[in-house]
């Protein structure tokens, strides 16, 4: 037996074991045209007793082993050698290490009182931060707001299509006058900053029965009052409010619609951190009224947070369906639900892993870094498309399972390296962008 020239991975050539075997032997030819004759069923024995053979043979040495691709073409086959050898455990450490990922991040979350020490997830839906809180746009837009004292603005709309009068009745205006008074109330204690407070900027509200109209009390002299101080006693005070109304040209279509059918609530925000919040009391208070009216709430802070909220609602939908339409496709072309099954598992590992590890670092996620799973997705699972076509491709020939793997290894294992690498180093350049 010449052992000069064998080891897992060496190079066969155009003929050898993987397209020259019979049910006895399995015949390995060197470039040197040395032989190696050995059973396949000792062959086999033999990588599963001693998976760390190469280091025992001329060549090889751990260097040799760990970066193939910088020797040559005979040691490379070890690493995947490795692992079909001991598939057991490395489906264990796989396994353990995506739990502990996953507990890191999922405790510090659900307990962030007794995981104090470690990075709970935080979630950032507001598309300003898309510009780094240094960008000179930013810094001054943020300027001007402070310095003319505006704030973001939050609409509701009370709209009632039946009453002939449209919302400008007694009733209606009388739930207009509560919801008002009840958006006043919506202010809470700044956790952040003692002393302060969030949410509704009560003095800047516009409403009818906030909204101060200036009439003439006699020769030389005005009067200011307010224009709804109490809710309309009958349609026809109601009414009045209306004809006031429209005889304001910045009022009409703004506070009131053309057609008097509806009537606007603007209530200015503190911040729009605080926006669902207020969106969320004033959908309380509205689901116990009773009438004809219908009621929109809108505005730029709640169209972030929604925008926001419904981008995760679509990253729970969209990542399970691109899974499952891969995972069909898959089926599709190979046929066998166990091997297209660990391929789904290695992307869901994938996805486990990053998004984990992107929560433990103390990174936010926020409106970019939640399309991750759709991007990991289809490049976790290119590998094994790749080895399952080869496969299914070279095992009418050889008949084996083992040794087609290493066949199917032998060729692939260093352009998948290198698309791999390659990925990897795309997605990291993105370290060196200026991108908060």
């Amino acid at each position: 037996i010449t052992t000069g020239f064998m080891r897992p991975g060496s190079f066969i050539g155009t003929r050898g074991l993987t397209e020259r075997c019979s049910h006895d032997y399995s015949v390995v030819i060197e470039d040197s045209a040395e032989v190696f004759v050995l059973e396949k069923k000792r062959f086999r024995e033999l990588l599963r007793r001693y998976p760390g053979i190469s280091f025992n043979l001329p060549e090889s040495g751990l260097l040799n082993t760990l970066l193939p691709f910088f020797y040559g073409r005979d040691a490379y086959l070890t690493i995947p050698s490795l692992a079909m050898n001991r598939p057991g455990k490395v489906n264990w450490i796989m396994g353990l290490i995506t739990l502990v990922l996953v507990l890191a991040a999922a405790l510090p979350t659900l307990f962030p009182d007794r995981f104090s020490l470690l990075h709970s997830l935080v979630v950032d839906t507001d598309p300003e931060n898309m510009l780094a809180a240094s960008e000179p746009d930013r810094i001054f837009h943020n300027r001007l707001k402070t310095e003319m004292s505006l704030h973001d603005i939050m609409v509701v709309g009370v709209v009632n299509d039946r009453h002939p009068d449209g919302v400008f009745n007694a009733a209606s205006l009388g739930t207009v006058f509560e919801l008002t008074e009840f958006a006043k109330t919506l202010v809470w204690k700044d956790g952040e900053h003692p002393g302060e407070t969030v949410g509704v900027v009560a003095a800047d509200m516009m409403s009818p029965s906030t909204m101060d109209i200036v009439e003439q009390a006699g020769e030389g002299s005005v009067r200011f009052s307010w224009l709804m101080p109490e809710p309309p006693a009958s349609d026809a005070v109601a009414r009045e409010v209306y004809r006031k109304l429209k005889r304001y040209p910045t009022m009409d279509g703004t506070l009131v619609s053309e057609d008097g059918r509806a009537a606007s609530i603007y209530l200015p925000l503190t911040s729009k951190d605080v926006s669902f919040r207020v969106y969320r009391e004033l959908k309380e208070f509205i689901a116990g009224q009773k009438g004809d009216e219908q009621y929109y709430i809108t505005g730029l802070p709640v169209a972030e947070d929604s925008f926001g909220v419904e981008m995760f609602i679509q990253m729970a939908i969209s990542a399970p369906a691109a899974m499952l339409v891969i995972f069909l496709l898959m089926y599709f072309f190979f046929r066998n639900l166990t091997l297209v099954m660990s391929s789904m598992l290695v992307a869901m590992v994938s996805e486990l892993c990053t998004m984990a590890l992107l929560v433990i670092t103390g990174n936010t996620l926020h409106i970019m870094s939640s399309m991750i799973p759709i991007f990991v997705m289809p490049i976790a699972v290119l590998d094994s498309s790749h080895i399952l076509s080869e496969f299914f491709d070279t095992y009418p020939r050889i008949r084996d399972r083992r040794m087609t793997m290493d066949h199917v290894m032998r060729g692939l294992f260093t352009p998948m390296l290198y698309t791999s690498v390659t990925t990897a180093v795309g997605f990291a350049s993105l370290s060196l962008v200026p991108i908060p």
